[in-house]
């Protein structure tokens, strides 16, 4: 079960960073499939924030829109000061019926409670011919830093600690949009390799990422020096060939809510 406290804090103001690498490049993967989309639009909810890409092409793109951001803690209004905020329960969500044209989340949805309750109430919230994007983490996003932690942790403590949050398989997903009578649900893979010269860096960024597990099984100790460097030499020897390689693996979700007519 998802420690709500805990993910507050984790999406909180001083942990939010609008210029995150990973984030950016993720939101450019939203900004390609949305630039083919030729539809009116004026009310716009980003659910959840972890970039200011996405919405800052809407505000390029049209002229007249209205940007609704979404999140856990208000403390992130400061950051968000040119767009209304929403402050949501993802236990209890609640969304305006027949409101928005687009509704998009960047590496954020997959962590509600239940995620098929979720995309009901973004459903209910589109417009007719309203149009529905998010990207989640495949299964097997940053699996060289998660089969290296495994590893480290079975060398440290004797077997392995859950230490990523548990994401929706995309067969999952299509039964869910179909059940919930999306129209025209379609699922793209990516991949997002980065190298890194050093290991530090990578791990800056993967924490600047805010996607801890967060659920109440949550080791509540933090790692000291000796679990980090030993963290380094297995990646090193497993996944370095010059520079460290780490593979942001993720799915694409895009689907459209039917015509009234």
């Amino acid at each position: 079960m998802i420690n709500t406290k805990y993910l507050k804090l984790l999406r909180s103001k001083h942990r939010f960073d609008k210029n995150n690498f990973i984030y950016k490049t993720i939101a450019e993967r939203i900004v390609d499939s949305l630039d083919l989309l030729k539809i009116d639009v004026n009310q716009i909810l980003e659910f959840g924030i972890n970039d200011i890409i996405v919405s800052k092409y809407f505000q390029k793109k049209y002229t007249k829109v209205n940007i609704d951001k979404a999140d856990l803690c208000s403390s992130k209004k400061s950051v968000i000061s040119d767009f209304k905020f929403l402050n949501i329960d993802l236990n209890n969500l609640e969304l305006k019926n027949d409101f928005y044209d687009i509704i998009y989340s960047n590496f954020f949805i997959h962590l509600a409670p239940n995620f098929e309750e979720v995309l009901k109430v973004i459903l209910k919230s589109l417009k007719p011919n309203g149009f529905f994007i998010a990207t989640i983490p495949d299964k097997n996003c940053s699996f060289q830093l998660l089969n290296s932690i495994y590893e480290n942790d079975c060398k440290f403590y004797n077997g392995a600690y859950q230490r990523t949050n548990p994401t929706i398989l995309i067969d999952n997903i299509f039964t869910i949009l179909k059940k919930l009578n999306f129209d025209t649900p379609t699922i793209y893979s990516d991949k997002i390799s980065i190298e890194y010269l050093k290991f530090n860096n990578l791990i800056n960024d993967i924490k600047k990422m805010n996607l801890s597990y967060c659920l109440y099984d949550k080791k509540q100790t933090f790692e000291n020096k000796n679990y980090i460097i030993n963290l380094n030499k297995i990646y090193k020897e497993k996944y370095f060939n010059g520079n460290y390689n780490l593979d942001i693996k993720l799915n694409l979700i895009s689907a459209w809510k039917k015509s009234s007519n």
